[in-house]
């Protein structure tokens, strides 16, 4: 049978601990002093090397010949423990032996010498899972233990650990292992293993195990089981089914414009091409943190490559400020119901869309969150490279929307971004043109402001020469909505998005002068009538209008 890489390349002294130098020193020096401690207590996250220091430390205490505080690993001592046959060195995984029966078991047999041994050595794994009927009971033990034992605790959640435990041992903390140093370590065990891989698939699998040397090794174990030679970066990231980086950061963007059809979408695409959902969430929110990192002005905290930091100073100024520190707390969430026995898929696609489009009954601040992401990316994305100097034309009063680039015309831009359907440049010149394109003009107003959109449906084309279009209102509240400063600055944008250049835009009041205030009773104002005709399918049950007096002025009768 064939020995995994991570259980065939364990440490087997205190110097071949990747990353952990601190932790092996310090322990080192205690075993060359004679000086070791009753009860340790190792923290970290998984794969960083906690049981396998506590191995090392067992096999140095009992070592025969020691070799400057490290074990030898060939004396009697060394070999039996190594192997796990030694009765005098016990692993307890506390997760299914958590009871307060096995704490008493374990106070009962502490007691006793060791069998072979020179001391007894009882390493708990995750022993935070302990009852605390367990601590307990095991509680006094632990704080004074005979001589010839000691214990040492590993455990990936410390903040478990009751505070009278933490106080009666040594606490060592091991951090995660730098990419760098993992994919030195995984080119060395391909070297010793003669199997090709290259180099850049060596950095994509020790950037996947998010500082875990365990992770890493089974990561290459499978990527070597694929067969192909040498294993390229492509071959790994289908067999260990990561996220291609082109839709990871298609996503990326998508998330920072608030784009939930464009996020699903991709994440749609990357799921089809074999990527797995636990690992896409991971790559995503390895980019989250450094977006959020470059954000707050520490880009070098980030970890990253440089394609990768590139994408994060880009999302970082698209979305809001706080925007990738809520989606960590989103991504952190989900990390944690995706270890129960779930849909992964629907959990991932449940996140992200939380993210983007927050709940109805989602704090105001969430709403405005996902608008203001949604806001800040169709204005990155309509900006110009280099701004152009603008043509004769009306200028749009201050606080206007600003004219739509022909990016923006042929979808590429903030229409597409807004998901409607891109539009196409015509440049029109002629009436029977601009009649043909009337509609357009009317979508591209609609994207902005629908109500007035209402009121140039029952507006026509008139005149028009290349660079002018004259615009013409049946009625007196068609005419004053379009001569509104604001109105203005919305169409003539609108008839810039359309010719894809900038227009003189004008209006013409083309309906029949109203030589008499009167209203006969029942019959509708141009203003209701305007309102009907905006609002399709609507009808009047009552009208309040005020009954026009002798001294009120004629309704405008021309431009």
């Amino acid at each position: 049978m064939t020995i995994a890489l991570y259980r065939r390349y364990r440490p087997d002294r205190f110097a071949d601990l990747i990353g952990q130098e601190v932790v092996a020193r310090t322990l080192l020096n205690e075993v060359r002093a004679g000086n070791v401690a009753h009860a340790y207590l190792f923290a970290g996250v998984r794969g960083t090397g906690k049981t396998s220091t506590a191995r090392i430390l067992a096999r140095a205490v009992n070592c025969l010949d020691p070799q400057n505080g490290e074990p030898d690993n060939t004396c009697v001592a060394c070999r039996e423990i190594a192997s796990g046959a030694s009765v005098d060195v016990l692993e307890i995984d506390a997760a299914s032996n958590r009871g307060i029966d096995e704490m008493r078991d374990l106070r009962d047999k502490v007691k006793y010498l060791p069998a072979s041994l020179r001391r007894k050595v009882y390493i708990i794994d995750e022993a935070h899972m302990l009852t605390t009927e367990a601590w307990n009971a095991f509680l006094k033990t632990l704080e004074e233990p005979p001589e010839h034992v000691f214990f040492v605790l590993a455990t990936t959640e410390p903040h478990k650990v009751p505070d009278t435990v933490r106080s009666r041992v040594q606490r060592f903390d091991f951090r995660r292992i730098s990419s760098e140093d993992i994919a030195a370590h995984l080119a060395g065990v391909a070297e010793r293993e003669a199997v090709q891989v290259d180099s850049d698939a060596i950095h994509l699998i020790s950037r996947a195990a998010q500082g875990s040397v365990r992770d890493a090794l089974s990561l290459l174990d499978q990527a070597i089981s694929g067969g192909e030679r040498p294993v390229t970066v492509v071959a790994a990231r289908r067999a260990l089914g990561l996220t291609d980086p082109a839709l990871l950061h298609e996503v990326m963007r998508a998330l920072a414009g608030a784009d939930a059809a464009g996020t699903l979408r991709t994440a749609s695409r990357a799921f089809d091409a074999g990527a797995d959902p636990r690992q896409l969430l991971r790559d995503i929110s390895r980019l989250a943190r450094a977006a959020e990192l470059t954000s707050l002005g520490y880009p070098e905290g980030a970890d990253v490559g440089p394609e990768e930091a590139a994408l994060a100073a880009d999302v970082a100024a698209v979305a809001p400020a706080g925007f990738w520190l809520t989606a960590l707390d989103l991504f952190a969430e989900a990390e944690m119901n995706l270890r129960q026995p779930v849909d992964a898929r629907l959990q991932v696609e449940l996140c992200l869309l939380r993210l983007v489009r927050p709940a109805v009954d989602a704090p105001d601040g969430a709403a405005l969150t996902a608008l203001s992401a949604r806001v800040a990316a169709l204005e990155h994305v309509a900006r110009p490279a280099t701004p152009a100097a603008p043509e004769a034309g009306p200028t749009p009063p201050p606080g206007a929307a600003p004219p739509l680039t022909n990016e923006d015309a042929d979808g590429s831009g903030t229409a597409a971004a807004n998901g409607d359907a891109p539009s196409k440049s015509h440049d029109p010149e002629t009436i029977e043109q601009w009649r043909t394109e009337w509609q357009m003009l009317i979508d591209a107003v609609n994207r902005v402001d629908p109500m007035f959109a209402g009121v140039l449906r029952s507006c026509k084309p008139v005149e028009a020469e290349p660079g002018r279009l004259v615009i013409g209102a049946r009625g007196n509240f068609h005419y004053d909505r379009i001569r509104d400063p604001e109105k203005t600055a919305v169409l003539t944008t609108a008839v810039a998005t359309v010719a894809g250049r900038p227009v003189s835009v004008e209006t013409r009041f083309i309906g029949e002068p109203a030589t008499q205030p009167d209203t006969a009773p029942g019959a509708m104002s141009d203003a209701t009538q305007a309102v009907l005709q905006t609002f399709t399918g609507s009808r009047v049950t009552a009208t309040r209008l005020r009954e026009p007096s002798q001294g009120d002025p004629p309704a405008p009768g021309g431009a």
